[in-house]
């Protein structure tokens, strides 16, 4: 059937000269363009020229599969030490809860700290598959390290060996992270794929929370079973477990790279660039004499020295990041996940029906299994009613907000929990009232993360998709150092007056995040209002000093593109 392109829509139709025919195969595009009286293709013409050209659809890229595949084994080993890693600290090592919390956090710090770094190294000097080849070495490290942690005492300071094999599977995982993401996201041919990329979005979070679930089962089921070296408890076995699955990762993308498409490096470093432009452009606003002309942006200071695209690239960075600083208060929430929440169930029954009993690092595999079923349910239900019904499509933003509200509930449930807990006899509260505050925190990821990150995603420059990448997980580096910062300053008298707290400070800043958004997408159409205003008036000029119409038939030609590589031109024909 025929259909328009997506540069048109039905009222703009009849005046494009670009019609196209889907089949299984390919694209066929009919195009209407035009052409001066010396063959040249220029805005002003004097009549038409119809092309026939074919356009064959791009095939779903194979290295999707090795991609996803590897993430799925490495999410496995990094998300299973975060599973175990709060009651190996607590109860096989002898620290103190809240040190076995703080060193948890400072760990997941690293681990999404680390991933600006990584995206450095791919995005300026040697692409992402490079860049995690070379990453995985330190990773390897790091694994067998913290394997003799879990060996007989053998002289060294136990708590620097810890920190030191921690400190290398943070910067193994942190510094991959990114570039895994950016590699698999531009193995798409844009646009003709923008689909199947945004698909690709819902099946990384999705073979990631795989890994998780799995990370919440299997290593605590090993350490529960398992006995060596006199204890009761198998570390070095779980440890030995995660580290296979990391390798096997490892080998995974190795043999994927037979099919990652080639990558372009760019030719400088992003971030010195980065930081030059905005020093520069703040340079130019503080010594600027009172009488000079503002321009649309502070940055634009910075245009002269750097070229006017960078400096538009930049500018839509900190727009970006303007919307990432409400944000570390949901990752301080989604975290504790591994500590709080964790040492909450401790201190339940774990026993779901009679002879089934979990550990507790375990009731933590309820999040990954409600996330298995709201994604399909919010996919394929509750979004064709909401159009439907309402005609509401719930945009990205729209969709971070409602996500932020949700994770706030989750912690206003795990306070009022932890407050009955307190009224009742030790492990007496079943670890099933713990469902809700799991379902709610699940709705926020849903709703938060997987759109927060494809729009962070499309939103950013070509040449700092990965930098912009990393800086989303920057927001979870932050979240950790919240919940480093509240542990040790020690302010409340109980667990649930804390919790409550994250929840009251979830809600100040998704309000406060409501408000970006709303500026960020007020500001994104006065800019695209501004640019078909400046395109209208070129086009005018171009037009009166140029065209000549033609007695013969009465037709004025005039034509707006939107050219890329990938798109043919079409024009717009008005007959006068």
């Amino acid at each position: 059937m025929f259909r328009a392109t997506q540069m048109a829509s039905e009222e703009t139709l009849p005046a494009l000269g670009l019609l196209t025919i889907n089949d299984d195969n390919e694209t066929i595009g009919i195009t209407t363009s035009l052409t001066l009286k010396n063959g040249s293709n220029k805005k002003s013409g004097y009549g038409l020229v119809t092309v026939l050209h074919t356009h064959r659809r791009p095939k779903y890229p194979i290295a999707i599969i090795f991609v996803l595949t590897a993430k799925l084994f490495e999410a496995f080993a990094a998300n299973g030490i975060r599973t175990i890693l709060a009651l190996y600290l607590r109860d096989d090592l002898f620290f103190s809860e809240s040190f076995s919390t703080v060193l948890l956090h400072i760990f997941n710090f690293f681990g999404q700290f680390c991933p600006i770094f990584g995206a450095i190294l791919a995005d300026s000097y040697i692409g992402n598959v490079r860049t995690i080849n070379r990453l995985y070495f330190v990773y390897a490290l790091g694994w067998t390290l913290l394997v003799f942690t879990s060996l007989p005492y053998v002289g060294v300071s136990l708590v620097f060996l810890v920190s030191m094999a921690l400190l290398l599977i943070a910067i193994g995982n942190g510094s991959t992270r990114a570039c895994v993401t950016s590699l698999g996201a531009i193995q798409f041919q844009l646009p003709d794929q923008a689909k199947q990329l945004a698909d690709y979005f819902s099946w990384y979070y999705f073979i990631y929370y795989i890994g998780i679930f799995l990370s919440k089962i299997i290593p605590p089921m090993i350490r529960a079973n398992t006995r060596c070296y006199n204890k009761t408890e198998c570390y070095p076995a779980v440890f030995g477990t995660l580290g296979t699955s990391f390798f096997m990762a490892w080998l995974t993308f190795t043999i994927g790279k037979l099919f990652y498409k080639e990558e372009k490096i760019a030719e400088e470093n992003i971030l010195v660039k980065f930081y030059g432009c905005v020093k520069h452009a703040l340079s130019k606003k503080w010594n600027r004499a009172s009488n000079d002309k503002k321009p649309a942006h502070w940055l634009h200071y910075a245009i002269g020295r750097y070229d006017e695209a960078f400096v538009n690239d930049v500018t839509k960075i900190f727009k970006l990041v303007k919307l990432y600083i409400p944000l570390p208060i949901y990752f301080a929430l989604l975290a504790q996940q591994d500590s709080s929440w964790t040492f909450q169930a401790a201190f339940m029954n774990t026993t779901i029906v009679e002879g089934i009993t979990i550990q507790p690092d375990q009731a933590k595999a309820m999040g990954p299994i409600f996330l298995f079923m709201l994604i399909p349910l919010w996919q394929y239900v509750v979004q064709p009613l909401l159009r439907w019904l309402f005609k509401l499509e719930l945009q990205p933003l729209q969709s971070v907000t409602v996500g932020g509200v949700f994770s706030a509930l989750s912690f206003i449930s795990a306070g009022i929990l932890q407050r009955y807990i307190y009224t009742r006899p030790y492990r007496s509260v079943n670890v099933l009232w713990q469902i809700p505050q799991f379902i709610f925190i699940m709705l926020g990821e849903l709703l938060l993360s997987i759109p927060g990150l494809q729009f962070a995603f499309t939103q950013a420059p070509v040449s700092m998709k990965s930098v912009v990448t990393a800086a989303w997980f920057l927001n979870n580096a932050f979240g950790n150092l919240i919940v480093v910062l509240i542990t040790e300053l020690n302010i409340f008298p109980s667990q649930y007056d804390e919790f409550f707290f994250y929840a009251i400070l979830m809600i100040v800043s998704i309000i406060f995040y409501t408000y970006l958004a709303y500026v960020y997408v007020l500001d994104e159409q006065v800019a695209a209002a501004d640019s078909v205003a400046n395109d209208s008036n070129h086009n005018s000029l171009e037009l009166i000093s140029s065209e000549k119409p033609n007695p013969r038939n009465g037709v004025r030609v005039s034509q707006e593109s939107d050219r890329n590589d990938d798109t043919p031109s079409t024009s717009n024909i008005t007959i006068v």
